[in-house]
């Protein structure tokens, strides 16, 4: 099959907002001389942005002990490229109606998923890496972009009931090899595209490039591959979860450590919800 979907979603990419692409294109001719106040006066410029970036800086993703309630306090404590990331992130989150039924999932289902999902980063790397943490945030709000991309060009395309037809007959194993057939690349490959495209920050871009094979990242990115790869499994939307996928994290800690890039088991297993802490113990023949 051609890549008419991979091209139907390339040409209906939304461009960023007005705000979002000044502070983003500000931050990266800057450079290193960037200044926090024309940061901080750019997003002011625009309520809604300040509004969104000061309710994200209250979330439980960052789980800060107080309230931010300046964007001063947010950018001064997030950091700028944390910021431009998130703002970012925001806005292209904020753009596309989802609709997964291509994919024979429950919309919102999976949009329930996608917070857990970022909570789960959050909670389980707060108080080992909170540096990773704060800058996977973004990344991990985005982690199922592509799947909510390709299911718009599939509806739009008249493609969706033939690729649904495809994931049963495959008992929604093996998503990534059909995607690649429909599509002309899966969902999470795609997503390092995107993330290029809208000229994220280039550790957050190499990160998700390599969590299919994180041992292949540039150190520097390494263990951001890994966290966004171990997370997978837990919430991957078919099969997350599942006492392969929770083996296949534990494995993937382990493939870390060997590298020098230490990830602590226990807390990791003290994060977990309940049902996939259960799943760990049982063996993989069950």
């Amino acid at each position: 099959m051609d890549n008419e979907v991979l091209l139907k979603t390339i040409d209906n990419l939304p461009p960023l907002s007005a705000t979002v692409a000044k502070l983003r294109d500000y931050i990266d001719s800057a450079g290193a001389d960037v200044n926090m106040q024309e940061v901080v006066k750019i997003i002011q410029q625009d309520p809604l942005l300040t509004a969104e970036l000061l309710r994200l800086a209250n979330s439980p993703f960052y789980g800060f002990s107080r309230e931010i309630s300046t964007i001063q306090q947010v950018v001064s404590l997030l950091g700028i490229n944390n910021v431009k990331n998130v703002a970012i992130a925001n806005s292209i989150k904020s753009t596309f109606k989802v609709d997964v039924s291509p994919y024979g999932l429950d919309t919102q289902e999976f949009l329930g998923n996608c917070i857990k999902e970022t909570n789960f980063i959050s909670d389980w790397l707060s108080s080992e890496d909170k540096k990773l943490s704060q800058m996977l945030v973004p990344c991990s709000m985005l982690l199922r972009l592509g799947i909510i991309l390709f299911s718009n060009s599939l509806r739009v395309l008249g493609k969706d009931k033939e690729f649904l037809a495809a994931l049963k007959e495959n008992n929604f194993h093996n998503i990534s090899m059909i995607e690649d057939e429909f599509c002309g690349t899966d969902s999470l490959s795609f997503l390092g595209f995107l993330l290029n495209h809208w000229k994220f920050d280039e550790a957050l871009i190499e990160s998700i490039s390599y969590i299919n094979s994180p041992h292949s990242a540039h150190d520097s990115a390494k263990k951001g591959a890994y966290a966004l790869a171990i997370t997978n499994c837990l919430f991957e939307p078919h099969q997350g979860g599942s006492v392969f996928d929770m083996h296949r994290a534990q494995d993937l800690i382990q493939e870390a450590n060997e590298q020098g890039i230490k990830f602590s088991l226990n807390n990791f297993i003290d994060t977990l919800p309940p049902d996939m802490r259960a799943n760990l113990d049982k063996p993989l023949d069950d």
